[in-house]
């Protein structure tokens, strides 16, 4: 029968594929023996209730192979029907190109960008052992499967993660390598002598090598995998891709196009194929049928479980109802002196982190300098249940643990750095905006006031570049009330990442008032005056209340804009009853370009539109001409 079941997989992958004339029959082709074991034999998912919190997850990394997905998934009787089927790769389709995120049909996460799926699975595995740890292993206590490729092990980031997983012993991670030496260009050997087998053993990982074509042989390993405890496993499985296609079969040339007609029918010759292409035995439904019922079964004794607990346990309950909750309290923290506000946003995360559960996240080795720290507790494979994480100086990989940690279920993860090295972040920030997600990402040092380090750690591009990525929110408070509006917007369930922009040099009191509904908008009057409009965010804004002494002669309006993205979804009469004045002066330690998209025509940006200089700030302010001499001097000449 499993042979039979297989064979299914692979013409409705195929056959897909084909109908679309678009997509990537090999990799299913390839791994259909090993799908269907782990759907079959392992994978603990109820079609019932797919979001359910304690199901096993499954990442397939290999995210252009996502017939392989559906296919399963619609043979489960998970909500992708036949027709869903046949409208693989088209408009507003559940069956898109690679697989996007959607728990209520059994997509774990969005998949394509290699070694991305990679690194949200280690974050799978990270928010698993926590949530364990802290509710027992009775409520969380599942695993993280994931079907890899050459391709996502070549990507730096998955050493990365593959790394981190090893530190931290994460055993409940179990991944099988679709090894079939092809990528799109030809064969990886050209391009690879990684010995992959022992590259793992040297991160912490068991491995074990098969057949990925034999059913008894990936029982087995994934069965002695499940048995480790202390370590995550690979399974390197032996593939041939775009098996049975008699032509195209281990070659480059079924990775990512059609079969075509005449392959497409010597491939059903080929494996025996009779009739419909989308039509199938309901045994072969049948066939996943007692694995599914004792999932749904599995399910409902959880739910009974879960409600003895909570109406016994007192402790229990509170936990369960603060995680589920997701409210933050006890933000009122004193702002009211000098100091930088990634001193500031430190004093109120840690208050966060006394009040919350579902919060967890760090640095990537900056916590001394980005301040971000939400517990004293560190998570380590000594101790699942610290929420501060040390990920090492690894960036890429966590932002992507991040934003795996927060597909897990109710928790926010968050990660730290300068903000100039949020260009290694940026692919989990897009994908985490089109996931729509509550990732979260503060970074620090924001401008090239940073000084001394120079204009490697100096960033001037990144906040306007941040701004440009759909559905991200950017944030720079002021050393004021902003700050915790900030974080208590960046850590809200709204279905987008939020960015949190800080400084390192100290800032002055800004002594204003404003309410949250007004912050939300991202754009706010802190000072009124009717001859020009000084707009500006974060230090500037200080900058600009200096400006606005030293030019008393003039009436000035200073609007702040913490959130300047958001403005996009003012009218533009609400955009000029914000600025009020015909004269308009943007103030940011960054590039200008972008700005009159979101405030419309600007008399003069001030700006830094080149890179910076390695000097204490001082001599930066004089050497940009962003000194309240130089800065009042250029306005006063718009005004006569």
């Amino acid at each position: 029968m499993f042979d039979k079941v297989t064979k299914s997989v692979r013409v409705l992958s195929a056959s897909a594929v084909e109908r679309a004339n678009s997509g990537h029959p090999g990799m299913p082709l390839g791994m259909a023996d090993v799908g269907v074991v782990l759907y079959k034999n392992f994978l603990k998912v109820s079609n019932e209730k797919p979001d359910w919190i304690n199901r096993d997850r499954f990442v397939l990394s290999a995210g252009h192979g996502s017939m392989l997905l559906y296919s399963l998934l619609h043979l489960n009787r998970f909500d992708i029907s036949i027709d869903d089927l046949k409208n693989f790769r088209q408009l507003h389709a559940k069956t898109a190109g690679h697989p996007e995120v959607d728990n209520s049909i059994g997509i774990d996460t969005t998949t394509g960008p290699l070694g991305q799926g990679f690194a949200n699975g280690v974050g799978f595995a990270v928010a698993e052992r926590y949530l364990s740890s802290i509710f027992g292993d009775d409520v969380i206590d599942h695993y993280t499967y994931g079907i890899v490729s050459d391709g996502d092990l070549m990507e730096g980031i998955s050493f990365e993660a593959a790394e981190l997983a090893g530190v931290w012993k994460l055993g409940k991670l179990i991944y099988l390598f679709d090894n079939n030496n092809i990528s799109i260009d030809g064969k990886v050997d050209k391009v690879s002598v990684t010995n992959q087998k022992e590259k793992f053993i040297s991160l912490g990982w068991d491995v074990t090598e098969i057949d990925g074509h034999n059913e008894k042989e990936i029982i087995k390993a994934i069965e002695k995998a499940k048995k480790i405890e202390d370590k995550p496993s690979l399974i390197i499985a032996n593939s041939t891709i775009g098996k049975y296609s008699p032509n195209k079969e281990n070659t480059s040339g079924v990775h990512g196009s059609p079969l075509g007609n005449e392959e497409m029918e010597q491939f059903l010759e080929n494996i025996d194929w009779e009739g419909d292409l989308f039509v199938h035995d309901e045994e072969i439904y049948d066939y996943f049928l007692e694995k599914r019922n004792a999932d749904n079964i599995a399910l409902r004794n959880w739910e009974d479980n879960l409600k003895k607990k909570y109406s016994e346990d007192a402790g229990f309950k509170e936990k369960w109802d603060l995680f589920l909750s997701g409210e933050l309290s006890n933000l009122d923290i004193d702002s009211n002196k000098v100091q930088a506000t990634r001193i500031a946003g430190s004093k109120i995360l840690e208050e966060i982190g006394k009040n919350s559960n579902h919060i967890i996240g760090g640095s990537a080795d900056l916590a001394a300098s980005t301040k971000q720290i939400i517990d004293s507790d560190y998570f380590s494979s000594d101790n699942y249940k610290g929420r501060s994480i040390e990920f090492g100086i690894r960036e890429h990989a966590m932002a992507a643990i991040t934003n795996g940690i927060t597909l897990h279920s109710n928790l926010i993860g968050y990660a730290s750095t300068f903000l100039v090295f949020s260009d290694y972040m940026r692919p989990s920030i897009r994908l985490a905006a089109l996931m729509n997600i509550n990732s979260v990402f503060i970074f620090t040092h924001d401008s090239i006031y940073l000084g001394e380090d120079g204009p490697t750690h100096q960033p001037v591009e990144h906040l306007m570049s941040l701004r440009l990525i759909p559905n991200v929110d950017v944030i720079r408070p002021a050393n004021s009330i902003e700050m915790k509006f900030a974080y208590q917007y960046a850590f809200s369930n709204t279905n987008n990442p939020k960015i949190v922009s800080l400084t390192r040099q100290d800032l002055e009191y800004l002594d204003y008032q404003i309410n949250y509904e007004d912050f939300l908008k991202g754009g706010f009057v802190v000072s009124d005056g009717d001859d020009f409009t000084l707009v500006a965010s974060g230090s500037e804004l200080e900058l600009a209340f200096k400006i606005k002494a030293a030019l008393v002669e003039y009436s000035i309006r200073i609007v702040s804009v913490p959130i300047l993205n958001k403005l996009l979804h003012l009218k533009r009469d609400e955009i000029k009853k914000l600025l009020k004045n015909n004269h308009i002066f943007p103030i940011e330690l960054g590039r200008s370009i972008g700005w009159e998209n979101y405030i419309g025509k600007v008399t003069k940006s001030f700006s830094v539109d080149t890179f910076g200089e390695s000097a204490p700030i001082e001599n930066l302010e004089n050497e940009f001409n962003f000194d309240v001499s130089s800065i009042t001097k250029e306005i006063i000449k718009y005004l006569n």
